[in-house]
């Protein structure tokens, strides 16, 4: 078979792509990250909480107690930085504005119902880091692994375009006797450059009614419509320290990723005594369908070939998947102290392993969620203390460990308000801290890049009743 100077892979089903990992499943999983100044002031412990915006989009409950037409609007930003976690050396820093939270609850005193409308945006995708590792592994390894035994002629076809790419643009050559791929230059011990970009966020639109049952008792649900879109880009470059004639390969690809999904929340209040509030809120599963656009080029450069020749490159258009997230119960207590202020507390408990893809080619996905990752539980503390007219917050996170590879996540807040009649003026700091890894060959879970994440979250916002 003679190789084509540029190859183009048209694939609309049955390929498998970065996008669809197990980090993108599980970050979807995730439960609100950011929201308005008070609830990200308390550390998102606000389940048994009034007075926040995002606390009624997740629990609607908490629109029964309000007796006045309430609005809230928050913006602000984020900074998240990777480190080395051996030397804490700085990888790579994104800086992104965000609109956190506006919404409304309706007013009519002489009705037990209430209505309210809250646009969120709950979370936001933000990496970026450059690795750069000497006397490695190459990325092809893995590819070649996988490829050994089908003819060239079969590989786009049977296997896949990452397979054939690495065939077509003459970073290896078949070897018809031992039915395998072979390289001109020693791939165990390679020198690389990996620099991975990503920017996205997840927002969520939130219609629901609360119903006061009862001085003591409050139901609530809703409906939400949740969108979710990412650009990544990756760029992977490396040479070898022992060669006959390939001396460079380079790997660069960009994706875009758009997703629309529905879900709801069905949500309980209860007040036994003055001072104690408690709530819990089910958060139904998310059930997402998304539209992926993908560019996948290989190049390597070899003296003995025409460099004309040695390109190759892949694509999808509108590429379809879905997933069904896992459901999610937080539950919350408050102790209430006079007028001079309030503790608060949450737990969220999400059952990773219910999980699910709508399509037949991604559902690998929920086999390595079921033999890899755990339960994942978060404990959330918040206070808040009144001094006349100042209020002042604080609050803390964590959250064990459920991943291989991925330890605790710890977080802790800080925040005041200025209250003047009915109008409060906000502010909201959150600190996230978290040591992961990440595998810079998808197709070869060794050797990850061991980081720390640090996330600071800043918000500003005015709330006010009619």
């Amino acid at each position: 078979m003679s190789r084509l100077k540029f190859l183009f892979v048209v694939l609309i089903l049955g390929m498998h792509v970065h996008a669809q990992d197990l980090d993108y499943f599980l970050e979807l999983n995730q439960p609100t990250s950011f929201g308005d100044a008070r609830f990200t002031s308390m550390s998102s412990a606000t389940v048994a909480l009034s007075g926040s915006m995002t606390a009624i989009a997740l629990n609607p409950a908490l629109a029964g107690l309000y007796r006045q037409q309430g609005f809230s609007v928050n913006a602000g930003g984020m900074t998240r930085t990777m480190y080395d976690q051996d030397d804490l050396f700085l990888r790579g820093a994104t800086n992104r504005a965000i609109l956190p939270n506006f919404g409304w609850v309706s007013k009519d005193p002489e009705s037990p119902m209430r209505l309210f409308f809250v646009y969120n945006t709950d979370n936001a995708y933000a990496r970026k880091f450059k690795i750069q590792a000497s006397d490695a592994n190459s990325m092809q390894l893995p590819i070649i692994d996988y490829a050994n035994g089908t003819p060239p002629e079969l590989l786009a076809d049977n296997l896949g375009p990452y397979e054939d790419m690495l065939f077509q643009c003459y970073a290896v050559d078949w070897d018809p006797d031992k039915r395998e791929y072979v390289s001109t230059a020693d791939l165990t011990s390679t020198d690389y450059t990996h620099n991975y970009f990503r920017k996205g966020i997840r927002n969520r639109v939130t219609l629901g009614a609360a119903f006061q049952h009862s001085p003591q008792w409050y139901f609530g649900g809703s409906f939400q419509l949740v969108t979710s879109s990412e650009d990544v880009e990756i760029e992977h470059r490396e040479t070898y320290n022992t060669f006959s004639d390939l001396n460079y390969f380079s790997s660069t690809e960009v994706w875009n990723n758009i997703s629309l999904g529905i879900s709801g929340n069905l949500g309980i209040y209860y007040r036994p005594f003055q001072f104690l509030r408690l709530g819990a809120v089910l958060e139904l599963p998310q059930l997402h369908g998304f539209n992926l656009n993908w560019e996948t080029t290989f190049s390597a450069t070899r003296p003995s070939q025409n460099s004309s020749a040695t390109t190759a490159q892949g694509y999808g258009t509108e590429y379809p998947w879905g997933v069904i997230t896992a459901p999610k119960l937080q539950t919350g207590a408050t102790i209430v102290i006079g007028r001079t202020g309030l503790i608060t507390a949450g737990h969220t408990s999400i059952p990773h392993s219910w999980t699910m893809s709508t399509g037949r080619n991604e559902r690998y996905i929920a086999e390595i969620i079921d033999s890899t990752i755990s339960n994942q539980f978060i404990f959330a503390l918040g206070t808040e203390w009144r001094f006349g007219p100042l209020i002042l917050r604080g609050g803390g996170q964590f959250s064990p460990s459920y991943r291989e590879g991925q330890q605790a996540a710890t977080g802790y807040s800080l925040g005041l308000a200025i209250r003047s009649d009915q109008t409060t003026v906000e502010f909201g700091w959150q600190r996230r801290i978290q040591r992961s890894q990440y595998y810079p060959f998808s197709k070869d879970y060794s050797d990850p890049f061991l980081y720390q994440m640090q996330e600071a979250i800043l918000v500003a916002g005015v709330a006010w009743k009619i």
